[in-house]
């Protein structure tokens, strides 16, 4: 099955998440060394993408294993501390600022930065943002946070080409096309990265 997956990684990647982060190259600041997006989150995987995760977490120096554990316990620890908002946390396998499984990283990691629509259980979409639109990041230069979405005059304004387009990035979306169909693959339940730790 794991063979499987890196093939479809290989697949969405080479074709389809390139020609997106193509297009959009222009509204990004993605960098080695911006780690905003692993730095507070939930991280969703499925049970096919933590499978993967496990892999690349095998490989690692006993010295970086024993880091991920101890962050791993202090955020069950911290998880469990009464809170009114949603819990998040920054991502056990970030080390110095760098992923230390980037290989193996779960698909919501290969899709930060992008604009991404979801669609509620009633049909109706809406454009989500990445968090880092907030530090001045991707997308900032076309995001109007008095109406908290892209606006048309800045884009304008920017004098970039490409339109900011959202895509259906949702796991829904990635795990279930006629890819994941072809190649006959299961990715199991998603949930919280923490919660298959």
């Amino acid at each position: 099955m794991l063979e499987r997956y890196e093939k479809y990684l290989d697949l969405i990647g080479s074709h389809l998440l390139q020609k997106y982060f193509e297009t959009q190259k222009e509204y990004l600041h993605c960098k080695a060394g911006c780690s905003h997006c692993c730095e507070s989150g939930e991280y969703p995987f499925t049970n096919l993408e933590f499978q993967y995760a496990m892999v690349g977490y095998k490989a690692l120096s006993e010295k970086e294993k024993d880091i991920i554990q101890k962050k791993v316990k202090q955020i069950k620890i911290d998880k469990e501390k009464p809170t009114k908002e949603t819990f998040m946390h920054e991502c056990p396998f970030l080390i110095d600022k760098k992923c230390s499984i980037y290989k193996y990283r779960g698909i919501i990691c290969r899709t930060h930065g992008l604009l991404y629509f979801i669609t509620d259980k009633d049909g109706n979409s809406r454009n989500k943002m990445p968090h880092c639109v907030n530090l001045g990041l991707n997308y900032s230069n076309v995001y109007d946070e008095n109406i908290g979405m892209i606006s048309d005059e800045l884009w304008a304004k920017s004098g970039i080409k490409n339109e900011p387009v959202a895509y259906n990035l949702g796991i829904k979306a990635l795990c279930s096309n006629s890819v994941t169909k072809e190649l006959e693959l299961d990715f199991g339940e998603a949930k919280a990265l923490i919660e298959w730790l």
